[in-house]
């Protein structure tokens, strides 16, 4: 054993002398390589440690594969594990795959394929560590409650961090549940009335004859009902921030009044003749496109300018990448605490799922399903069969999906494209992927979400048949 502590160090497992010394070969300039003749051999040298990836052989003389790969696991659940037979459709290479095999070679191997396949395998295993280390501790991925390492929501939260100390208003935008209520409260945080009242109004959810009692108070016998004086949302958060969500659901008359009250700091109380000064930092959000409500005449345009002077645009979950598995994870551990469960973690096929599906409610529905695969399943992992049908269903088309919208098949075309053999589906998906990328076979990878050396041997393949 020599493994160097300045290199990758990689251990085989191969029983023949020749093959591991071809192995080796291919690996000497770039790895540091360690081999093992037998399954204890290979046992007795990864308890040791130092090893960053292992390439082992399925047949051996004094075990299965199988069951050194299941004795590695007990001792390592993280470390790479390449696995070489010499039947890609063997029932063991399925069931290696179950036991956290990271993917897997059939002889005989050529060096260029070889080497691609660790370089993936360690280029994944990296990332994850990565992600790990980040979600480990929260201070890292989180930003008052919100969560995220994206370049789409880290936009966000400078945006926030720079215009936090201002008086000028703050217009938020974006899709229902992405979590503009969270940004908005992130703003009254990093701002100097954070010890100041942060008073929150939905004016879709109050009705309207009520909007501008809630908004701005009454006093007694204003109205039928008004029974005695009432403080307004307004002057509750005197000296802090009010957030209005929904500003476009505010009825046009009382959008003059608020307009109003922007100007000069001063509300009048339903009923009352007396006006009251107050001093409120103004933050608004609508899950519409405000310029199309000013079209459509439903934000008045004066209103509009006076809010938007500093536009944040939140993204869609489907476009923040890995900050899904992220909050997955948050909300897993919240949760289950709440909860008085035992969850610690996803399993890697349930995060795939995650990572695919779209997310048409954003974060409030990631929320909700991991708060109900929670409340009605128990254990250390969440399996796939822990999913609701909703996410299984998607994740039958993850990957077809995206390129028939890119072919904008029709509905005929695609009930046909589903009206054939798999593996005449899957060639397709494939092809069409590498003829955008330009015969980008790692590029292509990257968007199916598959490992190179899985398309090389693909392709090999078709080519030996046609």
């Amino acid at each position: 054993m020599s493994t160097n502590p300045y290199q990758t160090n990689i251990l085989i497992v191969e029983d023949n002398p020749t093959t591991a010394m071809i192995y080796s070969s291919y690996l000497d300039n770039d790895y540091s390589v360690t081999t093992a003749a037998t399954g204890q051999e290979a046992l007795d040298y990864f308890r040791q440690g130092g090893f960053d990836l292992v390439m082992l052989d399925l047949t051996l003389p004094d075990t299965d594969g199988i069951t050194l790969l299941k004795d590695i696991r007990g001792l390592d659940d993280h470390t790479p594990v390449i696995i070489v037979t010499s039947d890609y459709s063997s029932e063991q290479v399925i069931t290696a795959l179950r036991h956290k095999a990271n993917d897997y070679l059939t002889k005989p191997i050529e060096r260029t394929r070889l080497l691609v396949t660790i370089s993936n395998a360690l280029r994944e295993f990296d990332l994850s560590q990565r992600i790990n280390a980040l979600t480990q501790n929260t201070d890292n991925v989180a930003f008052h409650g919100m969560i995220g390492r994206s370049l789409a929501i880290t936009n966000v939260f400078e945006t926030i961090r720079s215009s936090a100390g201002s008086r000028a208003a703050i217009f938020i935008t974006g899709e229902s549940g992405t979590g503009k209520e969270l940004c908005a409260e992130a703003i009254h945080l990093e701002s100097d009335r954070r010890h100041k009242p942060f008073i929150a109004i939905n004016c879709a959810a109050i009705p309207r004859e009520l909007i501008e009692s809630e908004l701005f108070g009454h006093v007694k016998g204003a109205f039928t009902g008004a029974n005695s004086n009432r403080v307004g949302a307004a002057q509750r958060a005197d000296g802090g921030t009010l957030f209005l969500d929904e500003i476009g659901e505010l009825p046009i008359d009382l959008q003059s009044k608020l307009l109003r009250f922007i100007q000069t700091q001063q509300l009048q109380p339903v009923g009352s003749d007396q006006l009251v000064q107050v001093d409120v930092r103004f933050v608004c959000a609508t899950n519409r496109n405000p310029k199309q409500a000013v079209a459509e005449g439903l934000l008045r345009e004066d209103l509009y300018y006076r809010l938007n002077v500093i536009p944040i645009q939140l993204p869609p979950l489907r476009e923040r990448g890995n900050d899904v598995i992220l909050m997955a994870r948050q909300f897993l551990r919240d949760f289950s605490v709440e909860e008085r469960k035992q969850f610690q973690r996803f399993a890697p096929a349930v995060e795939s799922v995650l990572n695919a599906y779209r997310w048409p409610g954003n974060i409030r529905q990631l929320s909700n399903i991991i708060r109900k695969i929670v409340v009605l399943h128990d254990g250390e992992i969440v399996t796939p069969q822990m999913l609701p049908s909703e996410l299984l269903e998607a994740e039958k088309f993850a990957v077809a999906l995206p390129v028939v919208e890119q072919q904008h098949t029709s509905s005929s075309d695609l009930a046909a494209f589903k009206l054939q053999p798999l593996e005449h589906s899957e060639r397709q998906i494939i092809e069409f992927t590498l003829s955008h990328c330009k015969g980008n076979i790692r590029a292509a990878a990257q968007i199916l979400e598959v490992s190179p050396s899985t398309l090389y041997r693909k392709i090999e393949r078709w080519q030996q048949r046609d």
